[in-house]
C-alpha cells in the first residue's frame, strides 16, 4: 500500500510540476577594489577601498528573474554624509523572452561601455576612464524600463527612466554628473529617453553607439532651498551621443569611445566632449605566464565639460595582470590634468 501510494504521489507530483513545484534559484555575486594612489596627500599617498558591491539574483523560471546590486563606497558610511555612500544600483524585474527582453526597476542607463559593465577586470585602468565620469556620468542608473533584444548580429536596447535635476547640469564644470537623482525623487515631466545599438559580427570586435535625450524639468526654489516639484519654471535639455567600438583577439586589445553633449537651455554652455584610446598587448605568453593574463596598455583621452576652458588630457601607461578572468592586479602611470599619476589597484568580480 505504501508503495502504491508512493507511486501515486510521484506521478501527481511529475504531471502538476509547473504549477506546484518552484523552480527557482538565488546567485550571489559582486566586486570590490581597492586603490593606492601614491601621488595624492603631497606624494604620501592614499589608500582607498573605493567600492564593495554585493548583488543577488533569483531565478524564478527560464523566463522571470530579479536582479539587485548595492554598493557601499569608501569603508563606511557616516551619518553626516561626509565619506561614504551608500545605493541601491540595480533592482529590477526581468523577463527574457529569447531575442528580446524587458526590465523593470532601478536600471543602468545603458550609454557608452563602462557605464553597464563597470566591474574593476573589465576595464585596463586602476579606475574608470575620466571620459567616464564627466561626459557619460557613470555609474548611471535610475528607476526605469527597459527593452532589449538582438536581430543577428545587432543588439538594440531602449530605456525610458525618470528625468534629470535641470537645476544641476552644467553645476561645478561637470556636465550631467550632478544631476542624477539615482532613483531618489524622480519625475517624469519628460522621461530621459536612451536608444543603444551595438553589432558583433566579426570574432572580437564589437562596435556600438548611442545617443540620451531629456528635457530635463527646473525647479523653483522656496526660500529654504528646497525644490518646489509642483512648480516648474524652465527646462535645460541635453542630448549625449557617443560612439564605442572594442577588439579583442590575437592577444591584442584596443577600445575607444567618444561623446558629445549637446545642450539647449543651459546658461552659457552649449556642448561636452571628450574621448578615450586604450591600446594593449597581452604579453603573458611571452614571459611564461600561459594561464593568465598580462596587458601592457597606454591610454590617451582628452575631454571638456564646459566648452569653453582648456581640454582636459589625460596620458597613461600601465600594466594589468590577471592570474584568473575575474581577478585584477593594477599598475599605472603618467599625467592627467596636468598632475602626476601613479597608481596601483585590486580588482575581483564573482
Amino acid at each position: 500500500m505504501k508503495k502504491i501510494l508512493l507511486l501515486t504521489a510521484s506521478l501527481f507530483a511529475f504531471i502538476f510540476a509547473d504549477e506546484f513545484v518552484e523552480d527557482g534559484t538565488t546567485y550571489i555575486g559582486g566586486y570590490g577594489e581597492l586603490h593606492y594612489e601614491m601621488e595624492k596627500n603631497g606624494g604620501n599617498g592614499k589608500l582607498d577601498f573605493h567600492r564593495f558591491i554585493l548583488y543577488v539574483k533569483h531565478q524564478f523560471n527560464n523566463k522571470w528573474s530579479m536582479m539587485s546590486e548595492m554598493e557601499i563606497e569608501h569603508n563606511v558610511v557616516y551619518s553626516d554624509s561626509d565619506g561614504g555612500y551608500l545605493a541601491m544600483e540595480q533592482a529590477y524585474l526581468q523577463y527574457n523572452g529569447g531575442n528580446w527582453g524587458f526590465r523593470g526597476g532601478v536600471v543602468l542607463v545603458p550609454a557608452g561601455i563602462t557605464n553597464e559593465y563597470h566591474e574593476p577586470p573589465t576595464f585596463m585602468s586602476v579606475e574608470r576612464p575620466n571620459y567616464n565620469k564627466y561626459i557619460i556620468p557613470s555609474t548611471w542608473f535610475e528607476n526605469g524600463f527597459s527593452f532589449y533584444g538582438n536581430l543577428g548580429d545587432v543588439n538594440w536596447n531602449f530605456t525610458m527612466t525618470g528625468d534629470m535635476l535641470g537645476n544641476k547640469i552644467g553645476d561645478s564644470d561637470e556636465g550631467l554628473r550632478k544631476a542624477r537623482l539615482k532613483g531618489y525623487g524622480s519625475t517624469t515631466t519628460d522621461w530621459t529617453k536612451t536608444l543603444q545599438l551595438s553589432w558583433t559580427g566579426r570574432e572580437g570586435l564589437k562596435v556600438g553607439g548611442s545617443i540620451t535625450m531629456n528635457d530635463a524639468p527646473v525647479w523653483g526654489i522656496d526660500g529654504d532651498g528646497e525644490y518646489q516639484y509642483d512648480n516648474q519654471v524652465g527646462t535645460a535639455g541635453f542630448t549625449l551621443t557617443e560612439v564605442n567600438a572594442t577588439y579583442r583577439k590575437n592577444n591584442m586589445y584596443a577600445r575607444f569611445e567618444n561623446g558629445n553633449i549637446s545642450y539647449d537651455g543651459v546658461a552659457e554652455l552649449e556642448s561636452s566632449s571628450g574621448y578615450y584610446l586604450d591600446l594593449g598587448y597581452n604579453i603573458a605568453d611571452l614571459v611564461g605566464y600561459v594561464d593568465s593574463n598580462m596587458y601592457l596598455w597606454t591610454r590617451t583621452s582628452e575631454y571638456n565639460t564646459t566648452d569653453t576652458g582648456d581640454d582636459t588630457e589625460v596620458s597613461l601607461f600601465g600594466v594589468t595582470y590577471k592570474p584568473i578572468n575575474n581577478l585584477s592586479i593594477k599598475f599605472e602611470t603618467g599625467e592627467s590634468g596636468g598632475s602626476d599619476v601613479m597608481n596601483l589597484g585590486l580588482g575581483y568580480m564573482f
